[in-house]
């Protein structure tokens, strides 16, 4: 197994070999290969690996094999992970204004027989590597804060942050992950070079890492005892916002708390974002974001 290295009188060619080594370990870690997709039977793979997951409604697709090919043929970023020959995870993502050094990343989904083996950490680690070889030094990318899985990854796993809340960012969805809910989304910044970032990158994945505690935060919103949305009304700097612990389930159930968590999230979040407020982690022992609020 590679070893991190270090090159002091290059820390930019230091940063990349190591970022490359860290996304080399994690491919080995979760045992997958990671490549590029370039072929067309590549682009027909991951146009229906990511149909299985999301399961648009019918005759509709997520993201079209001409598509996939067009992102690739513009030198974006378009890879899979794939075991025993079979993709079982792709991502996607193009490049931002030449200025902005930073990257989209539009769409990452692991398929279910696959999920919990880190096989979606491999693949992220593997786009920050890329990146970081282009120049680019910024990812961003928007997920559901409805989706405690997503949140625990994103904040606690990569060490990314947020400031922007987006209402209904996509419209209707269709699919049977969003269901009939608004696509509202927080969109996160994935700094890849900075030392918490780093931390997590170099960490063997499954390890505890280092993660904002809730202990000095104050709940300005938790989950009741009938699993509704409980609002606090504090002055506090540093606060706890929590999300049900499986908002999909919530939604098939009883779609009506569904709407009341999606309008208490956002009522939260749009009121400390919209005033310089930013997500800086998420306790994964409680599901909740802690948020810090504006000056």
């Amino acid at each position: 197994m590679s070893q991190i290295t270090s090159n002091p009188s290059n820390p930019a060619l230091d940063r990349t070999s190591n970022a490359r080594q860290s996304a080399m370990r994690a491919a080995s870690l979760a045992n997958v290969a990671i490549r590029p997709l370039s072929h067309l039977d590549d682009f027909i793979a991951c146009e229906a690996l990511f149909d299985s997951i999301w399961r648009p409604e019918s005759g509709s697709s997520l993201m079209a094999k001409d598509l996939l090919r067009g992102i690739s043929s513009a030198d974006s970023y378009v890879s899979g992970a794939f075991q025993t020959g079979q993709l079982v995870g792709a991502c996607v993502g193009f490049w931002g204004p030449p200025e902005s050094r930073s990257m989209h990343s539009h769409i990452a989904g692991v398929s279910g027989n696959a999920r919990g083996r880190n096989v979606g950490y491999a693949l992220k680690l593997d786009q920050r590597a890329h990146a970081l070889e282009s120049q680019v030094d910024t990812i961003t990318w928007t997920f559901d804060p409805l989706v405690r899985r997503n949140a625990f990854f994103n904040f606690h796993k990569l060490g990314g942050m947020a400031s922007k809340y987006l209402v209904n960012y996509y419209g209707p969805m269709l699919d049977d992950i969003n269901g009939s809910d608004d696509s509202d989304r927080l969109l996160l910044e994935w700094d890849l070079a900075s030392p918490g970032v780093v931390r997590r990158c170099d960490a063997t994945p499954g390890t505890s890492n280092p993660h904002m505690a809730e202990q000095d935060s104050v709940p300005a919103l938790t989950v009741g005892s009938a699993g509704q949305p409980q609002l606090t009304v504090t002055d506090a700097s540093r606060l706890s916002v929590g999300v049900p612990e499986d908002i999909e389930k919530v939604r098939h159930l009883d779609p009506g708390l569904g709407r009341e968590w999606r309008t208490a999230v956002r009522e939260v979040l749009t009121g400390f974002l919209s005033r310089g407020g930013r997500v800086e982690g998420f306790d994964p022992a409680t599901g909740s974001y802690i948020v810090t609020k504006g000056k």
